[in-house]
């Protein structure tokens, strides 16, 4: 079975694309708590995640988009950039077990078979920040529902599960 990491990797940033222009400018230097990231900087580091888990699959150097710019029109940019750069990449061939990749977490070193890389590191990393972005712009009122975060799920104007 073949699975396309940069099609998983294009459907989720084309959700964080959507959830992010449903997100009102002045929500975005909002955080869950005063020592989180803001959903702005939570946004940023998601995009960011994406490339730098694709990049090393099909050997190249590691690009960032992130802009110094704050504010919505910043965010969007990005993603719209990241979005477009993996469009031109090659598509990568199954992760190599035999190949290691390396990466700065917080304050470790990772270094991780290709698989682990992006199974356990990349994907995980890159949802997390999503998920903030996510749940900081719902505790702020901005209408979303899970179908915004996966694409796939419908529910009906007004539904609520409690």
């Amino acid at each position: 079975m073949n699975h396309s990491i940069k099609k998983v990797f294009q459907h989720y940033l084309s959700q964080l694309e959507a959830i992010v222009a449903k997100v009102p400018p002045e929500t975005f230097a909002s955080s869950l708590a005063d020592d989180m990231f803001n959903l702005e900087m939570n946004a940023k580091i998601a995009a960011n995640f994406i490339l730098r888990g694709y990049c090393p699959l099909i050997k190249r150097e590691v690009v960032s988009f992130i802009r110094e710019e704050s504010g919505k029109a910043a965010v969007q940019a990005q993603i719209t950039e990241t979005i477009s750069y993996l469009k031109g990449l090659p598509e990568a061939q199954q992760p190599d077990a035999t190949r290691r990749l390396r990466d700065k977490a917080g304050f470790s070193e990772v270094d991780l078979s290709e698989p682990e890389f992006i199974y356990h590191y990349i994907i995980p990393n890159f949802l997390f920040h999503v998920s903030m972005v996510y749940a900081i712009a719902r505790a702020n009122g901005v209408k979303l529902s899970k179908g915004d975060y996966d694409g796939f799920h419908s529910y009906p104007t007004g539904f609520t599960f409690v």
